[in-house]
């Protein structure tokens, strides 16, 4: 961060921002202005950031005393994130998953935030689902609040699944993933990929995506990373069977690449109405609805399943919590803890989940008749709670492995290498980056 020292002929105004703690102050020689943290997150698009800018201004306009801005942090968040924090510079709140806690609990970075809000009855901390709660927990201390978490489904195009006649898939015992594959294929057999001709439309799009091979490799019974994260886990041979099964979609021409559409992302290339199915989030539901989007104001052409199973149900669950920099004046940890309350709070996750983007971490607002009314393709998904399976590992190290994970998938989808090699890669990566690096 930087400090700007403005010399005027008649007053000196000095303005320091970003200063220790994300702290912001814009001093006169008349007044001092009021003390404004920063809060920070990532933007997965335009949506999510007006719902971002939207939450810090209603809580600007309830504390007329402080202030609040938002700042993304727009690429390599957790090293952007680590770095400033290490310096001193990062800002007063922000975005933090439970993979990647450990570490920053171990650099000393983020604030125990359970006595703050155990001790705040109208917040009720016990509102939260349990589970959830635990994957923010280390040392039987809670050091982010529930935001909000997402769960990978299925979206498909009825229009298309209509043109073709291709029946919908269901959310039954048959909806398999030999029956996932011949949906494919059905929708393959009436087109030619795009941009030559043909319906002008991918049966499914796919990437070099780690996260959704993980959901396939649970569905495939297996595991990654063994329970105290000391290395690959001994039950990995579903995350062989996963990996050979989402490239195959690639390698067998049933799926295009993401990065050959203009979104380069599964739920905006959806949103094109280029694309018969695709595996993605709760995040891409407000992208749907959104102008640019094909589904706009035909919302009844959306169809969603779940996940389709293989030796189990299964999913990938994201979670994402608020946590308050542990490094903050008084004054500074004041504002970063009213600002949690009213986000992660009974009102504040209400607003911010009316948004669209992701569940609800509480349990009264998830169950509700309001939620599943209004909300009812992001309440769908989140049914698969039962069989839902978040990023929990007990390592330091997880930025480094899972980033080294998803290099070598690029690598699978250059075809520089194979499924096979991707695998032990993948593995043999992983034992080293976490050697000695259990958080129990």
């Amino acid at each position: 961060m930087e400090r700007k020292a403005i010399i005027a002929t008649i007053v000196i105004v000095v303005a320091v921002a970003a200063i220790a703690g994300g702290i912001e102050y814009h001093s006169l020689t008349s007044k001092p202005a009021k003390p404004s943290i920063v809060f920070s997150g990532w933007v997965s698009s335009g949506e999510e950031y007006t719902f971002d800018v939207q939450m810090v201004n209603d809580f600007n306009v309830m504390h007329t005393n402080v202030s609040i801005k938002f700042v993304p942090i727009t690429s390599n968040y957790y090293g952007t994130l680590e770095t400033e924090l290490s310096s001193n510079s990062g800002p007063g709140v922000f975005y933090m998953e439970n993979d990647v806690l450990p570490e920053f609990v171990k650099g000393g970075y983020l604030m125990d935030l359970t006595p703050v809000l155990k001790a705040n009855a109208t917040y009720n901390l016990s509102g939260f689902t349990p589970q959830i709660v635990d994957t923010f927990m280390q040392h039987s201390q809670l050091y982010a609040a529930p935001k909000d978490w997402s769960p990978l489904f299925v979206l498909f195009n009825k229009n298309i699944f209509n043109a073709e006649h291709v029946p919908y898939p269901t959310n039954d015992s048959v909806w398999n993933w030999t029956v996932f594959k011949h949906t494919l294929v059905l929708l393959k057999q009436n087109e030619t990929m795009l941009p030559n001709g043909g319906h002008g439309y991918y049966p499914m799009v796919v990437g070099p995506q780690f996260a959704r091979i993980l959901a396939f490799m649970h569905e495939a019974g297996g595991q990654w990373i063994n329970k105290n994260g000391t290395g690959a886990s001994s039950n990995s041979g579903g995350l062989k069977t996963a990996i050979n099964f989402w490239y195959g979609l690639y390698s067998s021409g049933l799926a295009g690449l993401n990065s050959n559409l203009s979104a380069g992302w599964n739920g905006g290339d959806f949103a094109s109405g280029k694309v018969g199915m695709v595996v993605t989030g709760t995040w891409t539901v407000p992208v749907l609805m959104a102008n640019g989007s094909a589904f706009k104001n035909d919302t009844s052409s959306i169809g969603y399943a779940f996940m389709p199973w293989d030796m189990q149900n299964a999913t990938m669950m994201f979670n994402v919590g608020l946590a308050i920099n542990s490094h903050l004046t008084s004054t500074q940890r004041w504002i970063a803890e009213q600002f949690i309350m009213f986000f992660t709070g009974p009102s504040g996750e209400k607003l911010w989940v009316s948004k669209g983007l992701a569940l609800p971490s509480r349990t009264a607002i998830l169950e509700s008749s309001w939620y599943k009314t209004n909300f009812p393709i992001q309440s769908f998904a989140g049914e698969q709670f039962p069989h839902a399976y978040g990023w929990n590992y007990n390592t330091t190290n997880f930025q480094a492995t899972e980033s080294a994970a998803h290099s070598v998938i690029v690598d699978l989808f250059a075809g520089k290498i194979t499924p096979t090699q991707a695998y032990d890669q993948i593995i043999n990566e992983t034992d080293a980056n976490l050697k000695g690096t259990s958080t129990l």
